[in-house]
């Protein structure tokens, strides 16, 4: 089928696309009703909340930054919990109270190690204690002493307790009945009383021993027969038992005496953490937060998920655990004995689930691909108004899911740092692709197709099975300009996904693509030309009067962006119409900035700033305060008249505007059959891309021997393609007569700014044979 390759006057000045009347002159600043948002679903994998200790309080800790804070378990109120100096670090969280100091792995230096600085959270009280020289402190405390050690010159440790406050004790030795090390000394669990710990025996062999700070006295405890190494040992420290669990099997020693033994046997539950509470032992692992009774009995499930911290035993002896059922029913927990002894659980404090992770933007003809983990990973499309009151979709209208097709839908090759917008309801990424036995062989580009509901393919373009991708540079409708590897050379091409090719053609590398028309320098002194890539034809000559050789062109509606260097320097916006260049008020490397139809967007340090051009002078018109990955990431552009969005430190995705009005509706490119034979096909072939949304449009059909014309095809809303799929009938439903017809196709912008548009071309009609004599002409 014969592809018309001729167009008329008016139609090459729409599709070149940067055609129309002079900019018109920006109003004031945009309104609140500008800022359009999508929040964020709930992640589906709790919010991570971190407790580190339990007294009148929480300590906790907030989301992956670090940041700890003390919340009270009695009104709500928080405090920040400050980080300890730089000289120092976290030794101990007990209570309310956290203690700074150096030492918080136990590794014991030969020399003093400062001070210690014990915090109240709650109170913000604080106290110092300092140590004689040659001490170093211990991951313990209690209210009345804090535990610290010294090495003799033989190498064996010596534990002291430093009185706190009003304690008269202000250095006691705590008397060991074994000798021991530095080497493997470790504090396992500690409380107001005594703290469990771990070391080597200077006879050989692991050891664990309770500490009693009221008579400074350590005590070994034994470990479960066959066991002699504490490495693969999880401990629990209650008020009345000791746990030491090892393959799945307890072993509960009594605090008081050490005489009386349990044990527990946990099976299969894959404990991660085990603490004793009163009769009963918690345990911690896949199957979530299960209690099981000492002295025999079923287990029972407390919580049916769990965080992967450890069990907190508070000061008030009960434990703390996170968990619950599911993200959206999330919190912190207390486990205390009940009338009868059995564990009661008492939601104490509420984990509402973080926001669903955006990981990537697209924008095209209000058209929005939002990359998304929560935590699987899938490309979600929403749709933003392009007329009436400013209005978009709350809720996916298509969904490209990873587990479905993981060679489009994924983060790395769908919406990301390498995807883009073709401005016609498609999203293109690049990857490589297997062919035959060949893994990896050839370039793939990946579409996702929202006009057919979200479905996905994959296209091997010919000529690209020597070529491993870089980055999508540009796209616009059927056109990809990207780089990519060759195995001779590294360059810049240009793929058409709908014709399945690369094309003849090697751009510049400061190119870019608007429609069919492939802009790139002409020589140094700030000529730019644009050729047809249907034709190869050049169709314009620009001078954007920076007299340098233009770098990083960009194109959107009846504008041009470029600078004079990668640093940006020189950098202007060209309106093309009214020959009016706009220069930029500021410096900056070219991948910070993005030309969207009349205005410009810069990202910086201190977040974004969008400059409106349309009044002929670049006015800075919005600021967005917060930081910012990189452009497509976590913001983009719509180049087809439309917006700008980004993603807000809580994933709410922004879509906001600029003030003014966008470029005239034009023809971008078209792909229209020369001829029509009804005998053959079903449908007339012809596709047309336009630089914005229309409202409606309609295609007729004007019969060159007679004379009459007949609408074929009317439509309604359409996002840059007008595709009708004409059978060559008129309304009626019968068959137009053989011969040569001019079409016409009008379209309306949908933001009823600027007049509707025209565009005609001749195609030679077949009809199928019918039987008699057609109708006489009129």
């Amino acid at each position: 089928m014969r592809r018309s390759r001729v167009l008329g006057a008016a139609a090459l000045a729409f599709a070149i696309g940067l055609g129309g009347p002079a900019a018109v002159p920006a109003a004031a600043g945009p309104t609140a009703a500008d800022d359009l948002t999508i929040p964020a679903p709930p992640h589906q994998d709790p919010a991570r909340k971190p407790v580190f200790a339990a007294g009148a309080g929480l300590t906790m800790g907030r989301g992956w930054n670090g940041e700890r804070y003390w919340q009270s378990l009695q009104d709500g109120r928080e405090a920040t919990v400050a980080p300890c100096p730089s000289d120092a670090n976290e030794v101990a969280f007990h209570g309310d109270s956290m203690a700074c100091g150096v030492g918080p792995s136990g590794y014991v230096a030969s020399d003093n190690t400062g001070p210690l600085t014990i915090r109240d959270l709650g109170s913000g009280a604080s106290e110092t204690l300092t140590a004689p020289p040659g001490r170093a402190w211990m991951r313990a405390f209690s209210p009345t002493q804090a535990l610290a050690a010294e090495v003799d010159q033989a190498g064996w440790l010596t534990l002291h307790l430093i009185g706190r406050g009003a304690e008269p004790r202000k250095d006691v030795v705590v008397t060991s009945p074994e000798r021991f090390g530095t080497y493997a000394f470790r504090v396992r669990a500690f409380d107001r009383n005594g703290a469990l710990v771990t070391y080597l025996k200077g006879s050989g062999g692991h050891s664990v021993a309770l500490l009693d700070f009221a008579t400074a006295t350590l005590r070994p405890v034994p470990m479960a027969n066959g066991v002699t190494g504490t490495d693969h040992t999880r401990f629990g420290l209650g008020p009345q038992w000791i746990a030491m669990e090892n393959s799945g099997k307890v072993t509960l020693r009594s605090r008081s005496d050490g005489k009386e033994t349990r044990t527990v046997d946990l099976g299969a539950l894959s404990a991660t953490a085990v603490q004793p509470l009163g009769d009963w032992l918690l345990a911690r692992g896949a199957a979530g937060l299960v209690a099981v009774p000492t002295k025999g009995g079923a287990a029972r499930t407390l919580l049916a998920q769990t965080a992967g911290e450890e069990i907190t035993t508070g000061a008030d002896g009960a434990a703390y655990v996170v968990g619950g059922s599911d993200s959206s029913h999330w919190g912190v927990h207390r486990i205390a004995p009940g009338p009868d002894g059995a564990p009661v659980v008492q939601k104490v404090v509420d984990v509402p689930p973080d926001p669903a992770n955006r990981v990537g933007l697209a924008f095209a003809q209000g058209q929005l691909a939002v990359g998304q983990t929560d935590p699987a990973t899938s490309v979600l499309g929403y749709t933003a108004s392009v007329s009436g009151p400013p209005a978009v979709s709350q809720k996916p209208v298509w969904k490209c899911d990873l587990s479905v097709n993981a060679k489009v839908c994924g983060v790395q090759d769908a919406v990301g740092a390498r995807s883009a917008a073709t401005g016609d309801g498609r999203f293109v990424s690049l990857s490589r692709a297997d062919v035959g036995d060949c893994i990896a062989c050839a370039l793939a580009v990946n579409v996702i197709d929202t006009a057919a509901g979200g479905t996905v393919r994959q296209v091997l373009p010919a000529g690209g099975r020597e070529l491993w991708p870089g980055v999508i540079k540009n796209v616009s409708g059927r056109y990809v300009l990207f780089t990519a590897a060759g195995t001779s050379d590294s360059g810049t091409y240009v793929a058409d996904i709908d014709a399945g090719k690369v094309l003849d053609v090697r751009p510049d590398p400061s190119s870019v693509l608007w429609g069919s028309t492939l802009w790139q320098p002409e020589g140094n002194k700030g000529v730019v030309v644009g050729t047809d890539l249907r034709t190869g034809q050049t169709t314009q000559r620009v001078d954007l009067g920076s007299g340098c050789r233009p770098q990083g062109l960009m194109a959107a509606g009846s504008w041009l962006y470029s600078a004079c260097s990668s640093t940006g320097d020189g950098a202007a916006a060209f309106h093309v119409p009214s020959k009016k260049r706009v220069p930029m008020p500021f410096t900056t490397a070219l991948h910070l900035v993005r030309l969207g139809d009349g205005y410009v967007v810069r990202m910086e340090g201190v977040g974004l700033e969008v400059y409106n051009v349309r009044s002929g002078t670049a006015v800075r018109e919005r600021e967005i305060g917060q930081w910012f990955n990189s452009h497509g990431i976590d913001w983009t552009v719509d180049r087809f008249g439309g917006r700008l969005a980004y993603t807000d430190p809580g994933q709410t995705v922004h879509l906001v505007g600029v003030t003014g009005e966008a470029s005239p509706l034009a023809l971008l490119d078209q792909d229209v059959a020369a001829t029509a034979d009804f005998r053959q096909v079903k449908t007339w072939q012809a596709r047309w891309w336009l630089s914005k949304p229309v409202s409606s449009w309609k295609l007729t059909v004007r019969d060159k021997a007679s004379g009459i014309t007949t609408t074929v095809r009317t439509g309604t809303d359409a996002r840059g393609l007008i595709a009708p799929a004409w059978d060559g009938r008129s309304a009626t439903g019968g068959y137009l007569f053989s011969g040569e017809y001019e079409w016409t196709l009008t379209a309306r912008p949908a933001d009823g700014r600027g007049g509707e548009v025209s565009t005609s071309g001749t195609v030679s009609v077949t009809r199928p044979p019918t039987s008699g004599r057609p109708p006489a002409r009129p």
